[in-house]
């Protein structure tokens, strides 16, 4: 079973191990679809400015803390 993640939720991004924060949520036919703002400055990958952003389907993160 798939925990519920929610916003502000601290998880792990599975491929690249990077700890992040889920910073929005929206739905593409009827799945959730997540950005992850990492949780340390300057990671490698992502978009965005120093602190990088990823876009995650829910298969791709793994919840580590709820908000």
């Amino acid at each position: 079973m798939i925990d519920l993640i929610n916003l502000y939720d601290i998880v792990l991004i599975k491929e690249n191990r990077i700890e992040g924060t889920v910073v929005d949520i929206s739905y593409i036919s009827g799945r959730p679809k997540y950005v992850v703002e990492s949780n340390a400055p300057s990671v490698e990958g992502g978009y965005g400015g120093k602190w990088k952003l990823f876009d995650c389907d829910e298969n791709e993160i793994e919840l580590i803390k709820t908000a």
